[in-house]
């Protein structure tokens, strides 16, 4: 479930308290206004954001672990390539 929005058949009903001060959410209440949200929305949409953001780090964090396997395998086959070119040549230049 996508944590920004609802499914059709849920509702919102559960209440969360969050204690901040006045300057706080009078900030946070102009931001949501601004964007055309209510401060409940706001909060939703923020705390999913910052929840999914985690699950993208880890997503990149495998791909990124994935392509450094490869490439260290890639470079270990060129290695190899490489110093069997050298020893040919060496091989050829004693000729």
């Amino acid at each position: 479930m996508k944590l920004a929005s609802l499914g059709s058949s849920e509702r919102a009903t559960e209440r969360v308290a969050v204690l901040m001060t006045p300057t706080e959410k009078a900030t946070f209440a102009d931001r949501a206004s601004c964007m055309g949200l209510s401060l409940g929305q706001f909060f939703r949409e923020a705390g999913a954001a910052y929840a999914n953001s985690g699950k993208e780090k880890g997503i990149d964090s495998d791909a990124l672990d994935a392509a450094l396997n490869q490439l260290e395998i890639s470079t270990t086959r060129t290695e190899a390539v490489l110093d069997s070119a050298l020893a040919e040549i060496r091989a050829a230049l004693l000729l």
